[in-house]
């Protein structure tokens, strides 16, 4: 059995943006290899959540500890992949080059044989190895998104966060990209509009609308109907599982 270490811990975290409260008092604690699926409303606070875990943001109040640092002091060993990234479409990079960023460092100067050997592994890994001299203004979304995966591997976290990470990927795609998620020996924390992703692995789910309802033993062979879950059959399965807080 692998000993379970804590990773990540938010005590009392309340955030603000003036007036209007977005979080209140969240409780969390992540273990490593957790596989937390992130749910919620449209305004409910999950990418605020994790803009605090990446030091984007700061607390209104409370604390946000990673690997016992603070969020910036611990970024890398974290992987981030956002919902939105802009591309300056006439830049003149290409794939490789692009998922060599991730290993990037502050005060590093230049790229390694041993970077350049993991960038191609991890392409290799997300399926997209033979796009590597590719032009990313050529790229279809989901090939775009399985680049950008590759980066955020490519610096070998330890904690993987990802902000709808399928959103621009057909439903074969989708699936393929949660069944590889499920290999990944990490920590991972996924935000998803896709519910059926509760069904793809994940261990827990943090349902947040303000406040975080964390809810443990998660059954990822529960039966779909016809290969598929409406959101009200979901909330009604949670209702049965262990509510953590």
């Amino acid at each position: 059995m692998s000993t379970r270490i804590r990773q990540i811990h938010i005590d009392n975290l309340s955030f603000a943006y003036g007036d209007h409260n977005i979080l209140e008092k969240i409780n969390l604690e992540i273990f490593n290899n957790d596989y937390i699926a992130i749910i919620g409303p449209n305004g409910g606070g999950k990418t605020t959540l994790l803009k605090l875990l990446l030091g984007f943001l700061n607390p209104s109040s409370g604390k946000v500890n990673i690997f016992e640092k603070s969020p910036i002091n611990a970024r890398e060993n974290i992987g981030y992949l956002p919902q939105y990234i802009n591309f300056n479409m006439d830049m003149p990079i290409n794939v490789f080059d692009i998922v060599l960023q991730g290993r990037l460092k502050r005060h590093k100067l230049f790229y390694t044989p041993k970077d350049k050997e993991i960038a191609l592994d991890k392409l290799k890994l997300m399926g997209v190895e033979s796009l590597k001299d590719r032009k990313i203004k050529d790229l279809s979304g989901g090939q775009r998104q399985r680049v950008l995966l590759a980066r955020a591997l490519t610096k070998e976290p330890q904690i993987l966060i990802l902000d709808e990470p399928t959103a621009s990927i057909d439903p074969e795609g989708q699936h393929e990209i949660y069944q590889l998620l499920k290999t990944l020996p990490l920590t991972k924390l996924i935000v998803s509009h896709d519910i059926n992703i509760l069904f793809e692995g994940v261990n827990k789910v943090a349902h947040i609308n303000k406040s975080l309802h964390l809810h443990d033993g998660i059954d990822s062979d529960m039966h779909l109907k016809e290969g598929h879950f409406c959101e009200m059959e979901i909330l009604e399965y949670l209702k049965g599982t262990q509510c953590l807080n």
